[in-house]
């Protein structure tokens, strides 16, 4: 399921292109600024400076991961309970929400699992040496 590298590429900078958008155009909405732009930075870094080029296979996972995300962090976000475990500032984020879920946090699920991938990378090729 490997990505060729020019597809890949444009895949990442067009990721990092919206999310430097995203942080621009809601700069007075904290909890979307610092998701979108710390996606934006850690997408420069693992594809630029750290020459991960398995993001895009990880975005496909992460697609295959997304109804486990949305069960979780549905719950916690107040899907069929009487009170949100989280809550979230209005004020905060864009307003949008999948279900409960305000659609920054399925950005910062991406980016979670981009770095749980990353160091569990790097740890198993360290164990290795």
């Amino acid at each position: 399921m490997d990505w060729k590298p020019k597809s890949e590429k444009i895949f990442v900078i067009i990721s990092i292109t919206l999310a430097l958008l995203m942080t621009i155009y809601f700069h007075n909405k904290i909890y979307t600024v610092v998701t979108f732009f710390s996606l934006g930075l850690s997408l420069f870094v693992l594809y630029f400076l750290l020459g991960s080029r398995w993001i895009g296979t990880a975005a496909v996972i992460y697609l295959i991961l997304l109804p486990g995300f949305v069960l979780v962090n549905g719950i916690l976000t107040g899907t069929g309970l009487e009170n949100p475990i989280v809550n979230y500032n209005p004020q905060n984020f864009i307003g949008i929400r999948l279900i409960t879920i305000p659609i920054e946090d399925f950005f910062y699920g991406f980016e979670l699992i981009l770095w749980n991938l990353y160091f569990f990378k790097r740890f198993k090729r360290n164990d290795l040496e």
